[in-house]
């Protein structure tokens, strides 16, 4: 309703007035005493913010409106509402100088004003729901702060969830977006919409290399005196590797340099057979395909790898060496994701991500293809022939599930190596024509179960079927073959009693049902110099068995103040190929020294059966003793600076019942091939200096000092072990230039390998061969090792993948590096024999 009012413009004369008298003055005007009622009709135009109506009213001596009329008017419907008003007016009314009320005529103004527009309705929010991805990688950054901004005010706020959403409700229609991940390019994005819409969108944010960063971990409880964890994600740019996780194990402290093309694990001066690589705690029967170049399973899925070079904890046994552990990770929960890498040695691909209802799964296969190439670079008057030049084959696929208290995964992995040649003429020795044929191959499913029935009590628990094979013939007479179904299964229980005090027990359980048929020169036992395949003893044998290995261990952690940690063990073994039981006790002590200091040391006794060919009936000698070492080691880990750990750790190790030849069966067939006459020891130091400096930089110094001895009989003089490498010296660094390019460098600098050096030979005129005459074994070493690997990486990242090219040089300076002698046929001249040439692989990776 428009507002309105009334105003007196002028006063008249009184009605009446006597004649006689003087006239009379008027003392006050007729005042309004109640508010003037004037509707008018809805919808009214206004043609002026304000209208007027000038009506002369008569007010009588009561103050009431006794008659209205216009005076001036403005127009329908004002006048009618100012006439319709007059009869409702009241006054106060007019009065004479003496005070007496008294009738007059007046002008009065009524003025309509205009309503004020109708206010504007409040502006609808836009109601925004976006998502931060990494870009290229599609990776949700989680608990990233959000805001959206008009100038400096904040209009609205909110943080990013587990799966980078958030949802905004800003009240105005034009705004920035701002969110600063760390690490991460900032986002500070116009946003430019219609009042009330709802809108969705995505932002991919690239990701770059950041300074220094504060880490904040959960401390596992170290049960080993020397433990080194190697995120996947870091070594994977680590030059020399190729990307393979499995290979930066060889880069660690206390681990020996392998030969090119061996792909030997040598921990600590033990045998190869003396450590073991496990997958979730299930031993990998194969760690490396053909060559060494590739580890049999593929970094997709690895999530970290354990490298214990020894003094282990009591959940592995039957070895005396160290223990590799791989960790698994679960497939992407948040979306799907896969890659392609295609290099010049193999290709692979894979791909993960959500299935619903708590479970995710992905796969990953790879091939070589060397056997395409090598043919085409082979020599025409090389002594081999390729029908299958050398190639492999790996997969691995996962099934993860996880609730509340539970998780179930289920992981199937395998690897094939395949090779057949023509040797086309004799290498020395008529033993070695023909054939050559090779085929080694294993699958194997696991399935765990883990459950934390409580805070202070919980269980892992996994069942694993295996089959491994190994076939391999050269000419039409040698041959081996192994089939071998295993069975598998590890249980643990964690039991925590009260803080500080910690109880472990469990059981790991093997079977392998095996069938063999061989018809083989007797290998030589290490320290032993090989000679002509056609010179040494053959075993034929076709037989069918099984081996059982069940053992029980616990473990008790206690800390009897918050700094110190003593943890007490004691595994338990059978071994049914030689029908004994060992029992081994282990110590292990930590004391932390404030914050950035600790100590730590460890004792033990650890024992290992002989192996499956060692101890059979058929070809070997079952009454062998189990292989037993005490081992002790002393350390010491220090933050040393920001970034910057150092792990210094002093081992010994004595070895005892190490089985050997028994030279008596040389002479007596009924005598039994082996027996455990061997002793050795072991000792030496590690020191690891390691760095990360934000998210731009990482490497590590490893350095080793180790000499390792054996005596092979009782009597006999103390001989070097044949992979002997007194210093070891490794350096690794890779830097992040950009979130383009990332630079990598390796050098390497070992003692080289001892050997057997040759004085003569004899010729076998019914063998047709010339048989080397030795000196003292492992008398002579070879030249030092050195080589220096570089890597370079380019990334091309998009918003929903990203591109990469790398190129990983072994050996980028070709050195000559020994790794052996060449003999002529008489061994009357011999050349150095090189190993790893300048190796150059290119590759390509696309991921999303």
């Amino acid at each position: 309703m428009p507002a309105r009012s009334l105003v007196a413009l002028a006063l008249a004369a009184a009605s009446a007035a006597r004649a006689a008298d003087p006239e009379p003055q008027l003392a006050a005007p007729p005042e309004l005493a109640g508010p003037v009622q004037a509707p008018l009709p809805p919808e009214t135009l206004f043609p002026a913010p304000s209208v007027e109506v000038v009506l002369s009213l008569d007010v009588g001596a009561d103050g009431r409106v006794e008659r209205a009329s216009l005076e001036r008017g403005a127009g329908e419907p004002f006048d009618s509402a100012a006439l319709a008003a007059a009869p409702t007016l009241t006054f106060r009314p007019a009065r004479l100088e003496g005070g007496e009320p008294v009738p007059v005529t007046i002008s009065f103004r009524v003025r309509f004003d205009a309503p004020p527009p109708p206010a504007p309705p409040p502006p609808r929010p836009v109601r925004l729901e976006g998502t931060l991805l990494e870009r290229g990688t599609r990776r949700p950054l989680a608990g990233v702060a959000v805001e959206a901004r008009a100038g400096e005010r904040t209009l609205a706020a909110a943080a990013t969830d587990a799966a980078g959403r958030f949802a905004l409700e800003v009240p105005e229609a034009s705004f920035r977006l701002v969110a600063a991940p760390p690490d991460h390019v900032r986002l500070d994005a116009p946003v430019e919409a219609v009042p009330g819409e709802r809108r969705e969108e995505t932002w991919y944010l690239e990701a770059e290399p950041g300074g220094f960063v504060a880490v904040v971990r959960g401390e596992r409880v170290q049960r080993e005196v020397t433990r080194q964890v190697l995120p996947a994600d870091e070594v994977a740019q680590v030059a020399g590797t190729q990307g393979d996780t499995l290979k930066a194990v060889l880069n660690m402290p206390g681990a020996a340099r392998s030969a090119f093309g061996g792909g030997q694990l040598v921990l600590r001066g033990s045998a190869p057979g003396d450590s073991a690589v496990f997958v979730e705690g299930l031993e990998l029967p194969l760690l490396y395909h053909f060559g060494g170049l590739r580890s049999t399973f593929a970094p997709r899925f690895l999530e970290a790898v354990e490298f214990v070079p020894g003094s282990f904890a009591p959940d592995y046994g039957r070895l005396t060496g160290g223990v590799v552990n791989v960790r698994v990770r679960d497939p992407a929960e948040d979306a799907a994701h896969g890659e392609a890498d295609f290099n010049l040695y193999d290709a692979g691909a894979a791909a993960e991500g959500p299935l619903g209802k708590g479970w995710t799964a992905g796969a990953a296969f790879r091939r070589s293809w060397v056997d395409a190439i090598l043919p085409a670079v082979l020599p025409s008057d090389a002594n081999l022939s390729f029908q299958t030049a050398p190639r492999f084959w790996d997969y691995q696929a996962v099934a993860s599930w996880r609730g509340e208290a539970d998780k179930v995964r289920f992981l199937l992995f395998g690897s094939q190596d395949e090779l057949v040649a023509i040797l086309k003429r004799p290498a020395g020795d008529p033993a070695v024509s023909g054939t050559l044929q090779v085929d080694v191959h294993f699958h194997a499913l696991l399935a765990s179960w883990s459950r934390a029935f409580s805070p202070s009590l919980r269980q892992e628990s996994t069942l694993a079927l295996g089959l491994q094979g190994f076939e391999t013939s050269v000419g039409p007479s040698l041959f081996f073959e192994l089939d071998i179904r295993r069975v598998d299964a590890r249980t643990t229980w964690a039991w925590q009693a009260r803080p500080g005090v910690e109880a472990r027990a469990g059981l790991d359980l093997q079977s392998a049902f095996y069938d063999i048929a061989l018809d083989v020169p007797r290998p030589p036992k290490e320290g032993e110099p090989p000679t002509p395949l056609s010179t040494r003893p053959r075993v034929a044998a076709r037989f069918s068995g099984e081996l059982h290995g069940p053992a029980a261990f616990a473990e008790a952690r206690l800390a009897p103040v918050e700094s110190v940690s003593i943890l007490p063990s004691l595994r338990l073994d059978y071994a049914s190929g030689v029908r004994r039981w060992s029992l081994d006790p282990r110590l292990m002590v930590r004391w932390k020294l404030g914050e950035a200091t600790a100590l730590k040391a460890a004792t033990g006794l650890y024992q290992q059966p002989p192996a499956p060919e060692e101890s059979s009936s058929a070809i070997g000698a079952p009454h062998l003793l189990v292989q037993r070492s005490v081992q002790a080691s002393a350390g010491l880990e220090r933050a040393v600076a920001p970034g910057w750990d150092l792990d210094a750790t002093a081992f010994h190790k004595w070895l005892d019942r190490m089985v050997v030849t028994n030279p008596a069966a040389a002479v007596d067939p009924s005598a039994p091939p082996y027996d455990n006459a061997g002793r050795g020891r072991i000792y030496g130091l590690e020191v690891l200096l390691r760095a990360r400096l934000g998210e731009r930089f990482f490497g590590w110094i490893a350095y080793t000092f180790q000499r390792s001895f054996r005596t092979d009989r009782p009597g006999r003089a103390e001989r070097i072990f044949s992979i002997d490498q007194p210093h070891i010296l490794t350096a690794v660094a890779s830097w992040r230039a950009s979130s383009r390019w990332t630079l990598g460098g390796r050098f390497r600098l070992v003692s080289g390998n001892p050997y057997t050096p040759i004085s003569g030979s004899v010729y076998d005129a019914g063998l047709d061969v010339f048989v080397p005459v030795y000196g003292d074994v492992n008398a002579g070493r070879l030249g030092a090792f050195w080589s220096l690997d570089l890597r370079v990486d380019r990334t091309w990242t998009f918003d929903r993948w990203r591109f990469s090219a790398y190129l990983d040089v072994q050996n980028a300076t070709n050195r000559e590096n020994q790794e052996g002698w060449q003999y002529r046929f008489d061994y009357r001249e011999r050349t150095p024999l090189t190993g790893l040439p300048v190796l150059p692989i290119l590759g390509m990776k696309g991921e999303w």
